[in-house]
């Protein structure tokens, strides 16, 4: 039977994308049923759609013109999915000394450019632009994903978002995307700090929602985890356990996963989902182990060191091409994560697999206060609090002692003395008492023996 709400909201997407011109609903529904189809017919609407993204890169990009003729390949020569192992593979150090000139399309208005940054989770802190144009394929993938977890749009399930902000702060964070979801869709946003957020707190804030209203919990698995940590060492008790939690942003760890379900006793769904391209991929329904990758919206591949794509079960790099980007494009994008390449899933979809990511792994900051600071967490405070986007090239933390971090930084002209003090002044403050800052520039930070670029390196015993 269908819900009387489903056919609510399925009757307002029609009239909303009727007055904004804009079609997620549409894209939504395309996605439902591509899904099924097989990995050789999405393959070739992934290779039309590519072929155009690169004639027009060629034609247009002065960075992707040069890089084609550099590795001496025409968009032409690009006849199948196999064919992009013949174009460079291409880094954010690359792109980001000729941003935005050198790397935007010259024939497209300023109007469809949306200029954002990368959290530095990766160490190499970024700025680039994505497309406007792309925002109702985004919002597709993002609705199907919702509903392989269980909480489809047109349920009415709050979000309750484990923030990176502030608890000073998280009340007052809205979005437009938020308030468009609330109006839509009946979906209310609710947020809590994951960096200071007591159980008691959170189990008050969810006594503020309607009686008998389901939630989801949403954030980054670390974050959730420290949240469920303190849950299980104290006494406040949750009205009722979420109905599912999604857990974005960072490798999705077993003691994370473990702690998670000890703690909420619900279904956990792994979303990966990097600045570059929004909501990629996300567990299978039926294989959790499984991360099905969105075709329609980029082509993953894991590339092995050599540059060639790894076999089924091996890991590499995961390199990205976005196909719904053509402000500023991503061909053959190292998004610095590592991935293991997965084989065809058995649930029946014929989106490719990936059976793992391992970005955004690293050791993490013991403060004195117990706490512990991972490197999408690092990366969120340096880029979004300090602001220090234009001033690092590069940065890695290195905990020498329990009580004292350096934080190494590769900077750019921008870099002052000014600069080093404010970074060690209000990272010294986020860290929290009895924890001493010193910020050092370097030429460069090298990889460690096995290939991995650490954002956070312990050299001490704590």
């Amino acid at each position: 039977m269908i819900s009387g709400r489903r056919l609510l909201v399925g009757a307002r997407a029609p009239l909303y994308e009727l007055a904004t011109g804009r079609r997620p609903w549409t894209e939504y529904r395309r996605r439902r049923e591509l899904q099924w189809r097989s990995p050789e017919s999405l393959d070739a609407l992934a290779l039309e759609r590519l072929q155009r993204l690169l004639r027009h890169a060629a034609a247009h990009v002065p960075y992707s013109r040069d890089a084609f003729r550099r590795a001496g390949v025409e968009a032409a020569d690009v006849r199948s999915l196999d064919d992009l192992t013949r174009l460079p593979i291409t880094r954010k150090a690359d792109l980001r000394p000729g941003f935005p000139d050198a790397v935007t399309a010259d024939n497209l208005p300023a109007s469809r450019r949306f200029r954002t940054e990368t959290s530095g989770s990766t160490g190499l802190p970024f700025e680039f632009y994505t497309d406007r144009a792309d925002i109702d394929a985004r919002l597709g993938s993002f609705m199907l994903f919702w509903e392989w977890a269980g909480t489809p749009a047109w349920e009415s399930v709050t979000h309750v978002v484990v923030s990176l902000r502030p608890a000073a702060t998280v009340d007052g964070h809205s979005t437009w995307v938020e308030r468009a979801r609330q109006l839509f869709l009946g979906q209310r946003m609710l947020r809590v700090s994951g960096l200071e957020a007591s159980p008691v707190e959170l189990a008050a804030r969810l006594r503020e929602l309607p009686r008998g209203t389901d939630y989801l919990l949403w954030g980054l698995p670390s974050s959730i985890a420290r949240l469920g940590a303190r849950l299980l060492a104290s006494e406040a008790v949750l009205q009722r356990p979420p109905r599912v939690i999604v857990a974005s942003g960072e490798s999705l760890v077993p003691t994370d996963l473990e702690t998670m379900a000890r703690a909420f006793g619900c279904p956990i769904v792994n979303h990966y989902s990097a600045y570059e391209v929004l909501h990629l991929a996300q567990s299978c329904p039926e294989n959790p182990a499984l991360l099905h990758v969105d075709p329609t919206r980029a082509i993953a591949r894991v590339v092995r060191d050599d540059g060639r794509d790894a076999a089924p079960g091996e890991a590499g790099r995961l390199v990205l091409t976005d196909l719904g980007n053509w402000v500023m494009p991503f061909v053959n994008y190292d998004i610095g994560d590592r991935a293991r390449r997965g084989g065809r899933c058995p649930c029946g979809r014929g989106f490719p697999t990936l059976e793992m990511v391992e970005g955004r792994l690293g050791e993490t900051i013991r403060t004195p206060g117990g706490g512990a600071i991972s490197p999408t967490v690092l990366g969120w405070f340096l880029i979004h609090v300090c602001h220090a986007l234009p001033d690092l090239w590069e940065f890695q933390a290195v905990q020498t002692a329990p009580d004292a971090v350096t934080l190494l930084v590769v900077p750019t002209s921008r870099f002052t003395a000014d600069t080093a003090r404010r970074l060690e002044t209000e990272l010294a403050k986020f860290l929290g008492a009895g924890m001493r800052v010193a910020v050092e520039t370097v030429g460069r930070i090298p990889s460690e023996p096995s290939g991995k670029r650490l954002i956070i390196r312990s050299t001490a015993s704590v």
